[in-house]
């Protein structure tokens, strides 16, 4: 079995078969994406959006209930293109890299989006796509990364969970990554907590609790400290100036 092979089947493995999963993972997420992305991307009507590998079509469900129809997406699976093109029929089928440079000139986006992507690349791709998509952002506009945290211990449970996955970064590397494109103004959001669905009222004091402690107690063995415990981050970079 090849690994085009396994990148064509990723959803049927995650039990994603029909529009109506797609939907209840679009709701499941929804608070998380209600918090951390909407005030990003519910801007201006003729903003434009792009997502790079669209997957079975998550994000897209999640917007078009959001009102946001102004977005382009594609996925180098055709099986899951069929599913995304139920919700964005704009969405197509290509390599994200190839489709951004090739399809679309400088400056066409308010916010490109690529959610579980980076670790699919190696790391000459990864640092390609950001090179494109920053030349393909407005000036003020925003990149949107979710990937497996390397500064985290508990990084194995993100990245060794899909056979397809061949890379991680930690937040230095990536801040390296982005500064090198262009891109300013970096920030991370630890996956875990902006993941909480319910109970966040106490959940959430009880994670950062936890988190400074285990913090603090590495620290004082290793004289090594991390910020961001969860085995997956976010990653919001702007745009700030064209060099061009």
């Amino acid at each position: 079995m090849s690994l085009s092979h396994l990148e064509q089947h990723r959803s049927l493995g995650r039990g994603i078969f029909c529009a109506a999963d797609v939907e209840r993972i679009a709701n499941f997420e929804s608070g998380v994406y209600n918090r951390l992305l909407l005030p990003v991307l519910l801007g201006e009507k003729e903003d434009k959006i792009y997502e790079a590998a669209v997957g079975p079509g998550i994000l897209q469900c999640w917007m078009k209930n959001q009102g946001i129809s102004e977005s382009e997406g594609c996925d180098i699976s055709i099986k899951e293109v069929d599913l995304a093109k139920l919700f964005n029929p704009r969405v197509v089928q290509d390599d994200a890299i190839k489709h951004l440079q090739e399809r679309f000139s400088p400056n066409s986006f308010s916010a490109i989006v690529a959610l579980d992507f980076y670790e699919h690349l190696e790391r000459e791709d990864f640092s390609r796509f950001l090179e494109v998509a920053f030349s393909r952002l407005k000036v003020g506009g925003t990149l949107i990364l979710r990937g497996p945290n390397g500064d985290s211990p508990l990084v194995g449970t993100n990245l060794y969970n899909d056979v397809t996955h061949v890379w991680a970064y930690t937040t230095q590397s990536l801040r390296d990554l982005l500064s090198i494109a262009g891109f300013s103004r970096v920030s991370f959001v630890d996956d875990a907590e902006s993941s909480l669905h319910s109970g966040r009222w106490w959940k959430l004091p009880l994670m950062v609790v936890a988190q400074h402690l285990l913090t603090w107690t590495l620290y004082a063995a290793s004289r090594v400290k991390i910020k961001y415990w969860g085995a997956s981050l976010y990653i919001f970079a702007r745009k700030e100036n064209d060099p061009t």
